[in-house]
């Protein structure tokens, strides 16, 4: 079922996370051909933006094949914050949504007082979200956790609601455990009582059924794949199908994750050109064959991660693979 963020129709109830590194626009693209409700920038520096540097800049291209679109900003103060707002107004960025990253706990972060430091401030944090949500005539999301060393969603997603947020995402992990363990969602039980807004649930959404079990405990509008969907993007679409209630899932096979893989390559390459996109491919591409039961699978994905840097060699690897093992 479709819902709302304020006035933006999400007609998906799967929402592809923001992912440092991995949400470029080109990623956003292919991945939108599987159907996500909403996709998200990369995190988005404010000082990088008041320093109008490039690199960030060209991060937040789009030409609108990956709306509705969240731009993820990150900062450590209320005022660096909204002076980046006032550069993406002057650089006439096209985005949806803004959202404010509350959630990552990643120390060069924290340190600086951004990402989730702000559950541990939560009178400074309201004062902020207030300001934001004044100067902007967009909707406006946050990315949080449960909390920072201990859990305290139930006194930020309130807060964050009175502050101005219409859009919770809520990662079921706090910040002291980073990405390790099982996340907590039955912590996230009881916050459909406490908000009035929407909101999705993330961590550790491998398959269908972790999906459907988030959603079931949290009773969350929709659910967020990040690391999951990385080289599977047919989970996004299985995941949609489960909640239409369909039972026609997409099985994949070599041959499709091949054609996933070079299809992305190309889209990254347009992008970024050669070289920059195989840098970062040695890391992407070999999770395009994690979850393939097929001989000697890993041999093919360490070549991925080693020897590839263009079209020609990677089609030339995926060729030898295949001629020996299949």
């Amino acid at each position: 079922m479709s819902f709302y963020i304020k006035d933006i129709e999400i007609k998906k109830n799967v929402i592809l996370a923001p992912m440092a590194g991995i949400t470029s626009f080109s990623y956003r693209k292919f991945m939108n051909e599987f159907h996500p409700g909403l996709t998200y920038t990369e995190m988005i520096s404010d000082f990088a933006l008041i320093y109008h540097n490039k690199k960030t800049i060209d991060m937040l291209y789009t030409d609108g094949s990956d709306r509705p679109l969240a731009l993820q900003l990150f900062g450590g103060s209320k005022e660096t914050i909204l002076k980046a707002i006032d550069v993406l107004d002057e650089l006439k960025i096209n985005y949806d949504i803004l959202d404010l990253n509350l959630a990552c706990p990643v120390p060069k972060v924290t340190k600086n007082n951004a990402g989730s430091s702000w559950l541990t401030r939560p009178d400074e944090l309201y004062e902020m979200v207030y300001v934001v949500k004044s100067k902007i005539n967009k909707p406006l999301s946050a990315k949080i956790r449960l909390g920072y060393n201990e859990v305290n969603v139930d006194q930020i997603a309130p807060l964050l609601e009175k502050a101005g947020v219409d859009f919770l995402a809520i990662h079921a992990r706090t910040k002291k455990e980073l990405y390790l363990g099982k996340p907590h969602f039955e912590l996230l039980a009881n916050i459909r009582n406490e908000i009035k807004i929407p909101f999705c649930v993330s961590g550790n959404i491998y398959t269908v059924e972790e999906a459907l079990n988030a959603l079931k405990i949290t009773r969350a509008d929709s659910v967020m794949v990040a690391r999951g969907g990385i080289g599977n993007p047919l989970l996004i679409e299985n995941i949609n199908r489960a909640l239409e209630e369909r039972d026609d899932f997409e099985v994949t096979n070599f041959e499709k994750q091949t054609e996933f893989l070079l299809k992305f390559t190309n889209y990254l390459i347009e992008e970024k050109g050669e070289r920059q996109a195989f840098s970062l491919l040695k890391g992407i591409s070999p999770k395009f064959f994690l979850n393939l039961d097929l001989p000697n699978i890993k041999n093919l994905r360490s070549a991925l991660s080693r020897e590839i840097n263009s079209v020609d060699s990677m089609k030339k690897i995926i060729h030898s693979y295949k001629e020996e093992f299949l």
